[in-house]
């Protein structure tokens, strides 16, 4: 009687723990992550790319490792001859697109011909230039040789792996494309996933891409939502509607330390390439002048910002490029807190008759606390003398583009392993960005040390240019750093294999319960 008794409990008691504790809630279980990014890293069919590389859709030929220097991705390898003029890169092989098709050197050639049929164009993630020789220098062709794929160039270049890495060698399937160079549905990139679904300014819902050339991945499905407010993430978070937050500011620097503390979350903290910088509109008054823009330089404490504003989450700023640059990063870079000098400098030039303007994205105030840092800046401002006025835009491109600005503060990054891109997109002479933004730097002994510099293959001789340019720019003040921003991401203690790049890169394919 006992042993039915207990055989009948034992009965009862699987009955109740299936329909009750035995399932995990819908769509949570360890086969689905979900995630939540304070931007969209979907961009659709018009944009050069379609998806941010976080969400490893695609593979570039070329990525970079925890010191920006270029390592294999699809490409296993590289040679250069003729003093940089002729680069030759190895493919990968077995590796298919999502669509099935083979990667070919063939194919590379297709992606890479795209993207200078189609330049100039914009991009949620990194715009293309026009000539796109912020990428591949003066190119004269490309072209598959031997299941290689070599590139011809017109003049030599010395770091064409670290130009690639990245955005500027996305490879996909060519059939996933059109003529015009948009993409003629969903992305067929190599990596370990696949877009199924995206509804714009909501979410991203990934699978496992069947083909995938590497381990599978853990998640069968991972779903990346967009939150923008950073308390809304946080408290999705909480709440246990998100296995965690990725991305650029997925954490504001005020919420690491409560986040860090509970033991429910892991927060991962890592070096990032995400400066925030200072950029003047030298075109008009009163920054054409350029004591002023040494008086606003002096008045900032850097200091002050980045332990408190940015809550440790940040170094103060010095030299242009920041410390993940390793020794092309210039050793000798300091700055001055001077409020004193500061005013004596403003007194000399004269004040201004209308309230200098602060630009700030209001994009970027959901990533970081640009509001908080604008209204210091706008009183250290104010105390050298300079009358001030913050200004909160959505569509800063636009504002900038009027000229009706006359300090942008932003984080700039890269879109591969060069700090080249940063010299010759932002401040070269004819630079797209300085013109068309009204920065207004005209500098001919700059513009001679950049190209000197992307030509040079003797790394020694490299640095010291990089060196002298990074000189140049602390005394000539067109953007100025202000603070070398780590980048706080959070995942949930039950996700295990988080890591990001210094390019705030989360690798998905190696998130695993």
């Amino acid at each position: 009687m006992r042993k039915r008794a207990a055989i009948m409990l034992a009965a009862l008691l699987g009955v109740l723990l299936t329909g009750c504790g035995g399932q995990e809630p819908p769509g949570r279980n360890d086969r689905q992550l979900t995630l939540a990014a304070p931007r969209d890293l979907v961009a659709g069919p018009a944009d050069p790319y379609y998806t941010h590389q976080t969400l490893r859709v695609w593979e570039p030929l070329v990525t970079v490792d925890d010191k920006l220097r270029p390592v294999p991705a699809l490409a296993t390898g590289w040679d250069s001859a003729d003093q940089g003029r002729r680069w030759t890169f190895t493919l990968r092989d077995g590796v298919r697109f999502s669509d099935g098709t083979p990667l070919t050197a063939e194919s590379v050639v297709a992606n890479i011909k795209r993207f200078l049929r189609i330049a100039p164009r914009q991009s949620a993630f990194f715009s293309l230039d026009a000539g796109m020789e912020a990428a591949y220098g003066k190119l004269g062709d490309v072209r598959a040789d031997g299941g290689k794929v070599t590139f011809v160039l017109d003049q030599p270049v010395a770091d064409l792996p670290s130009r690639l890495a990245g955005f500027y060698s996305m490879i996909q399937s060519p059939k996933a494309f059109t003529s015009s160079g948009d993409f003629a549905g969903k992305p067929a990139g190599t990596g370990p996933y696949t877009l199924v679904n995206w509804v714009k300014g909501q979410q991203a819902e990934l699978a496992a891409n069947p083909h995938y050339h590497g381990a599978a991945p853990a998640y069968k499905k991972i779903v990346v939502r967009v939150i923008p407010d950073a308390n809304a993430r946080v408290a999705a978070l909480r709440a246990g509607e998100v296995d965690g937050l990725i991305d650029k500011g997925a954490l504001l620097p005020g919420q690491v330390a409560a986040v860090a503390g509970d033991s429910g979350f892991r927060v991962v903290r890592s070096p990032s390439v995400l400066t925030h910088y200072l950029t003047f509109n030298a075109s008009r008054e009163p920054f054409s002048d350029p004591r002023l823009r040494e008086a606003a330089d002096l008045a900032i404490d850097r200091q002050a910002i980045a332990g408190k504003l940015l809550a440790g989450t940040a170094g103060a700023g010095a030299g242009f490029l920041s410390p993940v640059f390793g020794d092309l990063a210039e050793p000798g870079s300091t700055v001055r807190y001077d409020p004193g000098k500061a005013r004596e400098l403003v007194t000399a030039a004269g004040a201004p008759a209308e309230p200098v303007n602060i630009l700030i994205s209001s994009a970027e105030t959901g990533q970081f606390p640009y509001t908080d840092i604008a209204e210091v800046l706008r009183a250290a401002l104010e105390q050298a003398g300079l009358p001030a006025k913050v200004t909160v835009a959505e569509a800063t491109k636009s504002v900038m583009e009027s000229g009706d600005y006359d300090i942008f503060l932003s984080a700039y990054s890269l879109p591969n392993g060069d700090a080249d891109y940063l010299f010759r997109r932002f401040l070269r002479s004819d630079a797209s960005w300085n013109v068309d933004r009204r920065l207004g730097y005209r500098n001919a002994e700059f513009d001679n040390l950049i190209d000197q510099a992307a030509a040079q293959t003797d790394p020694a001789r490299r640095r010291d240019l990089y060196h002298r340019i990074q000189r140049l720019l602390a005394t000539d003040r067109p953007m100025i750093p202000l603070a070398y921003q780590d980048n706080p991401i959070v995942t949930t203690s039950k996700v295990r294999g988080v890591a990001q790049s210094v390019a705030y890169v989360v690798d998905l394919g190696k998130l695993a319960p």
